[in-house]
């Protein structure tokens, strides 16, 4: 098998955990402080003095978990629509204010939230919240913008269709989530983004850019007091708002708009390609539940990595896949564990079999101990890793308070893992791997 591809996979699983039930609120942690302003802004500030740089990052609870289906990609829509424009700085304003700066603009979507940051030297700090306050408070949505994002989001609607791997993850994400909006993608749907109006956009924008929906965190070179004083000036225009409706019901009624499956799912869609795709998983738990940190372990020995049992045992010596790996997404509601792969189209019915049997693997017997301390190892390493840059460090800070498991977990998390134990691992399998949806992409030969 081609080395090169089976690095493709781990780079996928890579993107699937991007990106770990809401527990206890963060304790607080020495360098790091947590407040709360007068209009609901959560303002997380990290002092980082030996960096020259202070990054301001925004993240707003929004995305696929709170979208209508005939609004599905709005949130996407709409970050992109961002910087476009505001009432006081044209696009080629905005870029040119970030670039005159030496610094970085960037953002993203994900099914629990959308973000914006802005990345300068520090000296610049004024500046750069000045600039992201403007983005979350002023945006402008002039209708040709609108029209020229529009093009913009059906090309990548489309492109992404063609891409047998991504059409599996979403076919299994409609089989998983019968009722839950997890089901929907990030991008949306041809038809909500075609019927997508300038009113609609608005009315998203002022619903959930509030301050009360929304997490800052600026961290870098800066002294906590002055930080915090330039964001009350610059972040005090940001209407307070109250929690939206989507999210209040969501809290409620969550867990029972993904139920457990019955019994296994199959989707299949037919295409003239020269490969068969896969996608198999199961219903998991939210990030921060008493079982993620056991299921992260399980995932690491079942798909991680080049070592991972299905890699060795399907790619390695029995040569019958291209890709090959698992993920545990990281949600505010219940996540998928999914395991996926790339194979001839005569070998598909024989690698499900054999991913199935891994599974049943990892359910009848606890892992030896060895296996789930290098497990271990290696998800708390990579997590090291992973916080190396400035924009990272402040991503992750923002996610798990905007996830609700608060800032600190980012902290927790690793001693959490380092607890699991064999026993751990087969609970959580036995508990959770059990029923099973697919999903394949495949030549109508694939057998």
């Amino acid at each position: 098998m081609r080395p090169r591809l089976a690095a493709g996979a781990l780079a996928l699983a890579a993107v699937l955990f991007l990106p770990p039930a809401p527990g206890a609120r963060s304790a607080p942690r020495p360098g790091i402080t947590r407040h709360v302003l007068e209009n609901g802004l959560t303002v997380i500030i990290k002092e980082h003095p030996i960096s020259d740089l202070v990054v301001a990052f925004a993240m707003i609870r929004a995305g696929p978990r709170v979208e209508e289906a005939e609004e599905s990609g709005i949130t996407f829509f709409l970050r992109s629509m961002l910087v476009r424009g505001t009432r006081h700085r044209t696009a080629a304003e905005i870029a040119q204010t970030i670039e005159s700066l030496g610094g970085l603009l960037g953002g993203g979507t994900g099914y629990d939230y959308v973000s914006s940051s802005v990345v300068v030297p520090s000296r610049h700090l004024d500046t750069a919240l000045d600039l992201l306050a403007d983005l979350l408070t002023n945006a402008r949505f002039d209708a040709q913008d609108i029209e020229t994002q529009r093009r913009v989001s059906l090309s990548r609607i489309s492109q992404n269709a063609d891409q047998p791997l991504q059409r599996a993850i979403e076919l299994f994400g409609a089989s998983l989530y019968p009722y839950h909006p997890y089901a929907k993608s990030i991008l949306g749907t041809p038809e909500a983004i075609g019927a997508l109006t300038r009113e609609r956009l608005v009315e998203f924008y002022r619903t959930y850019f509030t301050a009360s929906n929304t997490v800052l965190v600026v961290a870098g070179n800066i002294i906590e007091a002055a930080a915090l004083e330039k964001v009350k000036r610059t972040f005090g225009a940001l209407p307070a708002g109250s929690t939206p409706r989507k999210l209040r019901w969501l809290r409620v009624v969550e867990r029972a708009l993904a139920p457990a499956l019955l019994a296994p799912k199959e989707t299949r869609e037919t295409r003239a390609i020269s490969a068969a795709w896969i996608v198999l998983g199961y219903l998991g738990v939210p990030v921060g539940h008493r079982d993620y940190a056991p299921l992260r372990v399980l995932n690491a020995i079942l798909g991680e990595g080049f070592s991972s049992r299905l890699f060795t045992e399907i790619r390695d010596r029995r040569g019958l896949a291209y890709q090959i790996g698992s993920s545990l997404s990281v949600r505010a509601g219940p996540g998928p564990l999914l395991l996926f792969a790339g194979t001839d189209p005569p070998n598909l019915s024989t690698v499900v079999r054999g991913m199935l049997r891994e599974v049943e693997r990892l359910r009848a017997e606890a892992p030896p101990a060895e296996e789930v301390e290098k497990a271990k190892r290696g998800i708390i390493g990579r997590y090291t890793l992973a916080r190396e840059a400035l924009e990272s460090q402040a991503f992750y800070l923002a996610w798990y308070e905007v996830l609700g498991v608060g800032y600190a977990y980012d902290e927790r998390f690793p001693d959490e893992v380092s607890r699991v134990t064999p026993p751990d691992v087969l609970r959580v399998a036995q508990r959770y791997l059990h029923t099973h949806a697919v999903a394949v992409v495949a030549p109508a030969t694939a057998r």
